[in-house]
């Protein structure tokens, strides 16, 4: 099993999930060009794309969807509420709508969705099985709702929102009423929350962290990191922490 993620930032997300003869796109928050430049990076196409999974339908992770899904009818996999915000931008794609807590088999690779707290509909991260390896995916949510870390024990790798640090968002300038939306419940995780979340589910076999959609206002990949790994120092983990790009793309991780 391994994943590489094309770009990851407030301003467009999108990752590629492989396992045996599986590929998954999960988002489509970038240019549809930007999307096949980094499927050609990965000697991919769009047409060996088994399926596209959502998080959710804000901007950032759906703008590509819409050119993607006219050359061609696209394997869909979103909860239904979700479905009715995507299914305008591509009227054409075939839609399997997934329930939240209730696994799919998509070809060799498990897939089993699970809500999350974000201001969007139906929002979901995600838990990616394939033979007994397992990614845990969380992406745009204000807290970890109850019932998560206990679906994330024993990750062998973990894709996690740490967004913003508190004192650069505070001090960013932005208004205050998107400066409260960010640190709600209903919004994005800090790095201490991410750190927060990590010391609740840590154990030895956890092979790689991957620090994702950060701020490219409130945050840095350098505050982020460092949060980061005094947490794993204290854990003592021996975690390969990667920080993902949002301009360009985080190279394959291999889950061995």
């Amino acid at each position: 099993m391994r994943f590489t993620v094309l770009a990851s930032s407030s301003k467009g997300n999108a990752t590629v999930i492989s396992g045996g003869n599986t590929h998954l796109l999960v988002d489509t928050g970038i240019s549809a060009l930007r999307i096949r430049k980094g499927l050609e990076e990965c000697e991919l196409g769009i047409g060996q794309i088994d399926a596209l999974l959502f998080t959710h339908e804000h901007t950032d992770h759906i703008c590509g969807l819409g050119q993607l899904a006219k050359r061609a009818p696209l394997p869909i996999y979103c909860t239904r509420y979700m479905g009715q915000e995507l299914r305008p931008v591509a009227p054409n794609a075939v839609f399997t709508y997934l329930e939240p807590g209730s696994p799919v088999q998509i070809g060799d690779i498990s897939v089993t969705p699970f809500s999350v707290s974000h201001d969007a509909t139906d929002p979901v991260g995600y838990l990616f099985q394939y033979g007994n390896k397992k990614l845990g995916y969380i992406t745009d949510t204000g807290k970890i709702p109850r019932g998560v870390p206990e679906m994330m024990q024993g990750v062998d790798a973990l894709y996690l929102e740490s967004n913003y640090d508190p004192a650069m968002l505070r001090n960013s300038g932005r208004p205050l009423y998107l400066i409260e939306r960010i640190a709600s419940n209903f919004g994005h995780l800090s790095n201490e929350q991410a750190c927060e979340f990590v010391r609740s589910i840590a154990h030895s076999g956890l092979q790689h962290l991957v620090l994702a959609h950060l701020s490219q206002d409130c945050n840095t990949p350098q505050a982020a990191t460092a949060c980061m790994q005094q947490t794993l120092t204290e854990l003592q983990l021996n975690t390969t922490l990667h920080c993902a790009p949002a301009a360009h793309r985080l190279p394959w991780v291999h889950i061995s």
